[in-house]
This record gives structure tokens, C-alpha cells and sequence, in this order.
């Protein structure tokens, strides 16, 4: 979806970044990669790649990252709505902000079902639509890679 955007440059944050499937992806577009996730093990497998990893806990009282700013961030499989305007926050004027997760409904399928972890329809649009148009949105049923209820919202962030 970035490289509909425009050509990668400056700082991307990958945020909850898991095994870096995002960092690789946000790399390769030409960022210079920040990838964040509490599981300091993975910097095992960030080094080989040569991005950047910070071992970080983003639920802690005072969101870790406030002073950071990014052309892109991208989120994906988290969600913590306490720290959820601190993390938008990260996004430059102009920048794009990609977040995916769980949806309500998703219960049905398995897990995630804590209602804490599932966005609710439209609960992005709405909530970042004073500092960011919505370039791209959905909410519903996917199967791939398996079956679950998506909550995608990609903006621009206005200047």
C-alpha cells in the first residue's frame, strides 16, 4: 500500500514489529528503518538485516517514543488504546499512518476476543479525523491467512 504513496525516504517506524516482516517491507520502499517491539530477543534477528531495533515496552505510564517523529508508521496485530493519539503523534505532517488489527467480531474466530484488543468500525476514521485524511480504510471479514475480522486505516497526516 506505501509505494501507492510515493518513494521511501527519511524515518519509517515499525511499531510492535514482531519478526519485521513490515521493517523489511518499509526498507526496501528506501526508509531508514526503526523497528520497536518489548521482546528484546529480536534484535537477533534485526541485526542480520542490517535495520534498527529499540527493545521497548510501548504500554508503559509515559509513551517511550514521544519525542520521535516519522515520515511513516506502521502498526500491525497491536493495540493499546491509552497510548493510541501518543502514536499517531510520531507521524510527520505529510506522513502516512498504516494500522492494522482486530476487529469486533473477530471473537468468533478465536483470539483475539478481549473486547480491549478489537477496533470497533470506523473507531480510526473517526478518531484521527482532525489530524488525518483517510486515505484507505476497511473493516470486515478476511481468510487470509486465516479467517478473522480486519480493522485496516491508512491517512495522511495534514499539515
Amino acid at each position: 500500500m506505501l509505494n501507492r504513496y510515493g518513494p521511501g525516504h527519511g524515518l519509517a517506524l515499525d511499531l510492535a514489529s514482531g519478526n519485521g516482516r513490515h521493517s523489511r517491507l518499509l526498507a526496501s520502499l528506501g526508509y531508514e528503518v526503526v523497528a520497536v517491539d518489548r521482546n528484546a530477543e529480536l534484535a537477533s534477528v534485526y541485526d542480520p538485516m542490517g535495520l534498527r531495533f529499540l527493545a521497548l515496552d510501548l504500554e508503559q505510564a509515559t509513551f517511550p517514543l514521544a519525542d520521535v517523529q516519522a515520515e511513516v508508521v506502521v502498526v500491525s496485530n497491536y493495540l493499546y488504546r491509552p497510548h493510541l493519539d501518543a502514536v499517531s503523534r510520531l507521524v510527520k505532517p505529510g506522513g502516512i499512518f498504516v494500522y492494522e488489527t482486530f476487529g469486533q467480531g473477530n471473537e468468533r474466530f478465536g483470539k483475539p476476543s478481549n473486547p480491549d484488543y478489537l477496533l470497533a468500525p470506523e473507531e480510526l476514521d473517526r478518531r484521527f479525523s482532525n489530524s488525518f485524511e483517510t486515505l484507505d480504510s476497511f473493516f470486515g471479514e478476511v481468510d487470509d491467512p486465516s479467517p478473522a475480522i480486519r480493522a485496516r486505516y491508512c491517512g495522511r497526516r495534514r499539515v
